[in-house]
């Protein structure tokens, strides 16, 4: 790619780049939300347990043990979510896009835009492949709307497509079963097994 096309794309690469920016912050905050959420879930349901543990003693022989199995991996699964974070990432993720817009608003020259704009991503962390297929899906797909790299239209790939709706149904499959597990543990005993 020569000089003159990425100055002349600059402005189109600056609104993307940001956009994307902005899922990466969104899926964060979703991250961030969804692992207290779980965590708090799993810490409520290991108090509950143990506060009927006459009850599922006599239909868990191993009761005991798994509840103290459960409050380690609850512990264990805390420090790791909280060694992630997620809030710190998404307020990156959220400076650099602003940043971005503020770039892109201003009336530098092509050529000051393209320097700003590398500068500028050298100090946030970057997006991942995932993030900007989400973007192309969403804004092609969902919101019918093209996007444009200069004089290129940027097209939404049966990859991406599939990609996106993998991670769809595998997340939301997680987050069930996540959800759903301590429930059929909980209640089996009451129904006799399940």
């Amino acid at each position: 790619m020569n000089s003159n096309s990425v100055e002349s794309t600059i402005n189109d690469k600056i609104w993307i780049t940001s956009r994307v920016r902005m899922i990466s912050e969104r899926k964060a905050l979703n991250n961030n939300f969804w692992s207290l959420v779980i965590l708090t879930y799993y810490s409520l349901i290991t108090v509950v347990i143990s506060v009927f543990s006459d009850f599922y003693q006599s239909y868990y022989s191993h009761f005991n043990d798994m509840v103290i199995a459960a409050s380690i991996i609850v512990l264990v699964a805390s420090l790791v979510v909280g060694g992630f974070r997620f809030e710190k990432t998404a307020a990156l993720f959220r400076e650099c896009y602003l940043s971005l817009e503020k770039l892109q608003s201003s009336d530098l020259p092509d050529k000051d835009k393209a320097e700003k704009y590398g500068d500028i991503l050298s100090l946030y962390p970057n997006h991942s492949d995932d993030d900007y297929y989400d973007f192309v899906v969403y804004h092609t797909c969902f919101e019918r709307k093209d996007i444009w790299n200069g004089s290129g239209k940027i097209s939404c790939t049966w990859y991406m497509t599939l990609s996106f709706l993998k991670r769809r149904l595998f997340r939301t499959s997680f987050i069930a079963i996540a959800i759903i597990a301590p429930i059929i543990f909980i209640a089996a005993p009451m129904f006799g097994g399940l």
